[in-house]
């Protein structure tokens, strides 16, 4: 994925769903030593207790062949109120388009990514949904020191099954699958009357059953 500069209509899009009071900013990436990757809030944090500043929560925004997200993120602000990337990308970037967005902190597990489908393919909505699945179950998980989740059994067999089908799905993607093409399986049926039939209701029946599992 990249970060768009320009104000593209996906990324317009994107900006109306997040509903940020906050204009968009292009900020400069310059990650602190020692900063790991995916690890913002934690990078921000470890940056204002080293050289003072803010942590200044918001989206980070980025764009694919499929999708454009908004990531919920932290930079890190300077005591002349200067945003600055502090996390090391996952390409390299020298800037990114940022959102301040402080109905959110980093304890807010509530503040999951926000996404929008920037083609006509219908089964982007569906890999859309895996990923929102899988962000879901992941409120119910405790974060390990090496970085897993651990999760009750339940809930972890079922993000295991969400997690493969978000990878099926998005591989399908990349190899040009559409919503009628035939089923990523093998089965011999289309996607939209296969692994792609009821899903979303089929979503909507396991959250109401993680939810009861986890109250």
């Amino acid at each position: 994925m990249i970060s768009p500069i320009d104000i593209t209509t996906p990324v317009q899009q994107l900006i109306d769903r997040i509903g940020s009071d906050y204009e968009h900013e292009i900020i400069p990436v310059q990650p602190a030593p020692g900063a790991k990757t995916g690890k913002s809030y934690i990078n921000v944090q470890e940056k204002v207790a080293k050289d003072g500043g803010n942590p200044v929560y918001g989206w980070a925004i980025w764009q694919g062949d499929f999708i454009c997200e908004g990531e919920h993120y932290a930079v890190w602000e300077d005591n002349d109120g200067n945003l600055t990337d502090v996390t090391p990308p996952r390409v390299a970037l020298e800037k990114i388009m940022f959102i301040p967005d402080d109905r959110f902190t980093a304890e807010d597990k509530q503040a999951r990514n926000v996404r929008v489908n920037i083609t006509g393919n219908p089964l982007v909505d569906h890999a859309i949904m895996l990923s929102e699945m899988k962000e879901f179950l992941l409120k119910y998980g405790k974060q390990l020191e090496d970085d897993n989740i651990n999760f009750n059994t339940y809930t972890g067999n079922m993000y295991n099954h969400y997690d493969t089908l978000a990878n099926n799905v998005m591989l399908f993607l990349t190899e040009g699958g559409k919503f009628g093409a035939p089923c990523y399986c093998k089965s011999g049926k289309p996607y939209s009357q296969c692994h792609g039939k009821n899903l979303p209701a089929a979503i909507a029946v396991d959250k109401q059953n993680a939810t009861k599992v986890n109250e």
